[in-house]
């Protein structure tokens, strides 16, 4: 299946069937920071001359790997569409969809549910023990850089809008796993991917892109930014609304408001991301960027290398090297926010979606590529 040698298995014995796949494509992640996680997807078309889709009834978990048994996407059985050949002379086909762990914890509705105070990936991985073993689990390796407010006993809403909720508190990133939901707080995104993404032919460590598109913040940036966030504390205030004004943006290029609902505990957390977001975010002129590649265009060691090290190993920082029209060589700290892909038996495009480095640099020090004296942005650090 391509010159990827993806391998795709099903069901709780792994049985492989990469030899009825004709083709597959989906999307994970999100494409731009200011969104929302949607869940992620694939559809895997099947030959099914032979009814090879009784295989897959709603629920079972369909896995694609990389050559061997490193993961890169997995998901549950949402959906089947046929194509049946008139006349049963010709090849009959199945599409399958499937949903990742991030879509399936839009399907958990958690009813009149308690969350406890906590720091913002310890509170996202309490309900787990209510939806064991059949939803996807919520795991984080820190506790989190937000102390978010908890609830009574009355939360109604899906595990996935509570998650989100969470996220754009810490300013994180989410990662669909094999079974869970990998919540990855604002002080984790350091973690560099060895491989970059270049213009010239490349090498193991550095993958060569096709085509490139960058695209300014426009009227999407922020320079007077509300934060409404749960105070159930003493050090709320009278209200539950913190804003910061980023002056010099908006004497530059005029106010541009925005408003985030979040989940911090202390107020004078919510006015820290308040400030951060109006100081990151206040130029329009700021760029994020869309980057198509191959495996056909590349260097194969470099192809499964740098979407392992974000897929499998959770590295979404990298350097984009570009050039515009008449320009010098631009060398960029960049985020993986998401990416899409299709394969055919031929070949397999990807397209990367990135945004800037500066959107998640908080200061920390001590780090590698942030963490630098004098710098010259807001440090944000929770009460």
């Amino acid at each position: 299946m391509a010159s990827q040698q993806w391998i795709f298995k099903y069901g709780a014995g792994s049985t492989v069937f990469t030899t009825d796949v004709l083709s597959f494509s989906g999307r994970c992640g999100r494409q731009n920071p200011m969104d929302n996680y949607a869940g992620g997807y694939f559809n895997i078309t099947i030959k099914n001359n032979s009814n090879q889709v009784a295989n897959f009834p709603r629920g079972t978990k369909v896995t694609i790997y990389f050559t061997g048994t490193t993961f890169a996407w997995s998901g549950k059985v949402s959906q089947i569409d046929y194509f049946d050949y008139p006349g049963n002379t010709g090849l009959s086909t199945a599409t399958i969809t499937c949903l990742d762990s991030i879509s399936q914890a839009g399907k958990y509705v958690l009813k009149q549910f308690a969350y406890m105070t906590d720091y913002s990936i310890l509170q996202a991985v309490q309900p787990n023990a209510l939806i064991y073993p059949n939803g996807p689990q919520i795991v984080g390796t820190v506790n989190g850089d937000s102390y978010c407010s908890g609830t009574a006993a009355i939360y109604n809403s899906t595990l996935l809008n509570r998650i989100n909720a969470l996220c754009n508190t810490e300013r994180g990133l989410l990662f669909a796993g094999e079974t869970n939901v990998n919540f990855y707080a604002r002080s984790q995104i350091t973690s560099l991917n060895s491989v970059s993404l270049v213009r010239d032919t490349g090498s193991t460590a550095r993958l060569t892109y096709t085509n490139f598109r960058r695209i300014a913040q426009g009227d999407n940036f922020m320079n007077q930014v509300s934060v409404e966030s749960d105070y159930t504390n003493a050090d709320s205030g009278n209200t539950t609304i913190q804003q910061y004004t980023n002056t010099d943006s908006q004497t530059t290029y005029g106010t541009s408001g925005y408003v985030v609902n979040a989940l911090n505990y202390y107020a004078v957390d919510a006015l820290n991301e308040a400030a951060w977001l109006a100081n990151t975010q206040g130029d329009p002129t700021t760029f994020r960027f869309e980057v198509d590649f191959s495996d056909v265009s590349s260097n194969a060691t470099a192809f499964q290398s740098f979407l392992s090290n974000y897929l499998n190993s959770q590295k979404p920082l990298t350097i984009l090297e570009w050039k515009a029209q008449g320009q010098s060589t631009e060398l960029d700290y960049v985020i993986i926010e998401g990416l899409s892909f299709s394969g055919t038996p031929d070949r397999t495009d990807v397209t990367v979606y990135l945004s800037p480095f500066e959107y998640y640099n908080c200061f920390i020090l001590n780090s590698s590529t942030n963490g630098q004296l004098a710098y010259n942005r807001l440090g944000w650090a929770t009460a």
